[in-house]
């Protein structure tokens, strides 16, 4: 029976469970959730102490994990899209992604799934994609906390998942809205998957930031203010306090309803989900019930609330929460898919290919130990059998001699493919780091070009050779030489080369200026009418170091041509 930990890694707490997949569900072994102290969302150690804190209380030996992931810049899409192979479709979804998240398609995870049942031509696909940098971060703290990371799964996916078999009505479309502490999504789920997802920087951490705030109160008294206004009926809020604090809950219920409202009306009128009656609300802060009132009232939906017990239920885990805890649809639906029993279903998984490749290593090397002792083993089992035969029996010395030397020559065989195994990886090593220190120029000048103001032009650009002893952490040394049209030119140049991120060091060694009325044909683009700024022609050199920013562009192009996994 293997046993799995699924873990989710929020704005400002971590929930996280235990369970065992096996041929019939079971609850969960345990389950728990950590607030993390303040800024830890913007410091890994923080994150990573709270988990190992967590896991330790838990008393796992457990290993396995996989994450869910929930994140303002995490995308999904559903698409309909033309029957093709599987590297077509990474390929598409992979461009595709670019255009919703401003980044280069290297630095972004994509991966998608279908439907399961789906047999048109043209299949129904949901693609997900997140910024390597916001998986990878998760990852490590993972990682970094003891567990080793097979899967990555989506907030709004399993968000879906959880609240469709909620529901219970296959096919029934409805919008999903889930409030988190610092964000907000709203999802069109049309049958049982998503169509549409929007994810704003508005939650119930905003409420409880502006009752501290207006109050003066600290941030747990004002915690425990909006929940006591959840809780407490209206004519029992006889307390000035509370009576100030549901005032400014619902000013700010106001700005996130807004927010919501304007998000499912574009749906509605824009994409055609003109006949969804009714919207699911879920999430930490949806126990405020003023929130539910409001979105019914403006958007004239029915509103259903399932609390944490009822979402819990699903995977027989209502136990052990309370009406009160925090939003658990996110993890109740990634335990339904790791339930899944389903082994040949194409399911989203943002694990970075990298990642996958180091697991599939992994596997490989402990495959081959396996094998490695396998074998030992049936040679010392062949040589007890043998020497067996020479004791027992007399007459057969010679031949078990020559089987003996026979099995001898075969164990020096296996020996010369482990010298040649080592030669191999001796060989490889020195080849991935000359690789690794490859640059991409083409794509480095473009970017330097592009920059470069308009008052000024380069002359000449000098790089010294990626060696050893040049790319080290301080980067790549870099020489400018430029003219411009006033003695202001090497101050714009300055200005607009700082804006790189992989430029430092910037320095304008020399700056000559021949007056214009020595030049003929001198521009005058920059140059500002009175203040004293003499134009001209003026020739300047700078200099700046190169970060390693573009070690990897490359080498992962190199190293796939030559069939080398990095």
């Amino acid at each position: 029976m293997e046993r799995l930990i699924l873990v989710e890694i929020g704005a400002f707490s971590i929930k996280a469970c235990e369970i065992e997949v096996g041929r019939r569900s079971r609850p969960p072994l345990w389950l728990a959730h950590r607030v993390l102290p303040d800024g830890a969302h913007d410091n890994s150690d923080m994150m990573v102490e709270t988990l190992r804190g967590l896991l330790k209380d838990a008393g796992t030996r457990t290993r396995a994990c996989r994450l869910v992931v929930t994140d303002p810049d995490l995308v999904v899409r559903s698409l309909t899209v033309p029957s093709s192979d599987k590297n077509e479709l990474e390929m598409t979804f992979g461009y595709a992604m670019t255009e919703v998240l401003p980044l280069p398609l290297d630095e972004l995870v994509v991966d998608y799934e279908t439907r399961r049942k789906d047999r048109s031509p043209n299949p129904n696909v949901v693609m997900a994609g997140a910024p390597k940098a916001l998986i990878s971060r998760a990852i490590d703290v993972a990682e970094r906390s003891g567990l080793r990371v097979d899967w990555v799964d989506v907030g709004p996916l399993a968000a879906a998942r959880a609240v469709s078999e909620l529901q219970g009505v296959r096919g029934a479309g409805y919008y999903l809205v889930v409030v988190g502490a610092t964000t907000t999504t709203i999802e069109v789920v049309v049958e049982d998957q998503p169509q549409l997802v929007r994810s704003i920087k508005m939650g119930g951490e905003l409420i409880t930031r502006e009752i501290a705030r207006r109050l003066d109160v600290p941030y747990e008294h004002a915690e425990g203010l909006k929940r006591a206004i959840a809780r407490t009926e209206a004519n029992a809020t006889a307390v000035a306090s509370l009576l100030t604090a549901d005032e400014i809950v619902a000013q700010e219920v106001h700005s996130i309803v807004r927010e919501v409202a304007s998000s499912i009306d574009y749906f509605a009128i824009q994409r055609g989900y003109t006949e969804i009656d009714h919207l699911v609300l879920v999430g930490g802060s949806s126990a405020v019930d003023l929130l539910g009132t409001e979105l019914g009232e403006k958007l004239a939906l029915r509103v259903e609330r399932p609390g944490p017990r009822q979402v819990l239920r699903l995977i027989e885990a209502d136990a052990f929460v309370e009406e009160s805890s925090s939003n658990w649809v996110e993890l109740t639906g990634a335990v339904l898919r790791a339930s899944d029993r389903d082994k040949n279903a194409k399911l989203v998984n943002l694990l970075p290919a990298r990642v996958r490749a180091r697991r599939l290593r992994r596997r490989q090397l402990l495959a081959a130990g396996a094998l490695g002792v396998a074998l030992v083993g049936a040679a010392v089992l062949l040589t007890i059998q043998r020497l067996d035969q020479l004791r027992q029996v007399e007459g057969t010395q010679s031949q078990t001699a020559a089987q003996l030397s026979a099995v001898t020559n075969e164990m020096a065989h296996y020996a010369k493919y482990g010298a040649l195994a080592q030669g191999l990886t001796a060989a490889r090593t020195p080849l991935l780091a000359e690789l690794k220190s490859s640059i991409d120029f083409p794509q480095l000048l473009t970017q330097i070009a592009a920059a470069t103001p308009s008052d000024s032009w380069l002359t000449n650009l000098s790089i010294q050779a990626p060696t050893a002893s040049v790319s080290g952490p301080s980067g790549l040394g870099v020489t400018f030489s430029l003219e411009g049209c006033s003695q202001l030119a090497p101050a714009h140049w300055l200005t607009s080369m700082s804006q790189l991120g992989f430029l430092s060091n910037l320095w304008v060694s020399t700056s000559t200026l021949a007056p214009a009325s020595s030049s003929s044909g001198v521009c005058t683009v920059g140059v500002p009418a009175g203040d004293g700024v003499e134009s001209g022609a003026t020739t300047y050199q700078g200099s700046a170091v190169i970060s390693n920013v573009f070690g990897q562009y490359r080498s992962s192009t190199y190293l796939k041509q030559l069939g080398v996994a990095q």
